[in-house]
C-alpha cells in the first residue's frame, strides 16, 4: 500500500536509495557517489530535501515493513516548466519485479492528472536500461540525453509522458 512518508520512515528509505545506488549504478556513475562517503552524503541530502517538503515524499509498505519510495512534484528543469517529475523511485532489491514500480508510477501519473499536469518528466542515467525498458513499457519516451557534469561522470536521459489532464 502506498502513503505518505513519516519521520520514522526516513532511516530505512535512506537505506534502500543508497543500496540501489551502489546496486544498480556501480560501473558507469563516478565511483565517489556510491562509497561509504557518498552515501553518507546522499542520505544527508535526502533527509534535508525530505524536511524541506520540496516534494511530496510517499513510501509503499507491504506488511508492516517500507520497501519502496517515491518522490513527485514540479520538475525543476527549466525547459520543461509546468511540467510534474518523478524525482525518485527507489524499490527495495527484494520486492524488485512484483508490480510496486508500476502501481508507484501510477499513483504518480493519477496525482498529476488530479492537479491539473498534462505531461510528466523522468530523469534515468542512460545506462540504467532495465530502469529506461521499464519506464518505455509503461508510455515513457526518451525526449533529450545529457551529461550529467562532473558530479555525476554520466549520461542522463530524461523521458516524457503526455497524460493529459483530469476533467473530473
Amino acid at each position: 500500500m502506498i502513503r505518505k512518508l513519516e519521520v520514522e520512515d526516513i532511516e530505512t528509505v535512506c537505506k534502500i536509495v543508497n543500496n540501489n545506488w551502489i546496486r544498480v549504478y556501480q560501473g558507469y556513475v563516478n565511483p565517489v557517489l556510491i562509497d561509504e562517503n557518498g552515501c553518507k552524503e546522499r542520505e544527508i541530502r535526502l533527509k534535508k530535501d525530505f524536511r524541506s517538503k520540496r516534494l511530496s515524499e510517499y513510501v509503499w509498505e507491504e506488511q508492516g515493513q517500507v520497501v519502496a519510495m517515491l518522490s513527485i512534484g514540479e520538475t525543476a528543469d527549466t525547459d520543461r516548466i509546468g511540467d510534474f517529475e518523478v524525482w525518485r523511485i527507489y524499490i527495495d532489491s527484494e520486492f524488485q519485479g512484483k508490480g510496486i514500480g508500476s502501481q508507484m508510477l501510477n499513483f504518480a501519473e493519477e496525482t498529476a492528472k488530479a492537479k491539473g499536469y498534462s505531461n510528466i518528466v523522468i530523469w534515468a542515467f542512460k545506462n540504467n536500461i532495465p530502469a529506461i525498458s521499464f519506464y518505455n513499457k509503461h508510455g515513457y519516451t526518451i525526449e533529450k540525453e545529457e551529461y550529467l557534469g562532473e558530479t555525476y561522470q554520466a549520461y542522463g536521459v530524461r523521458l516524457i509522458k503526455e497524460i493529459g489532464i483530469n476533467l473530473g
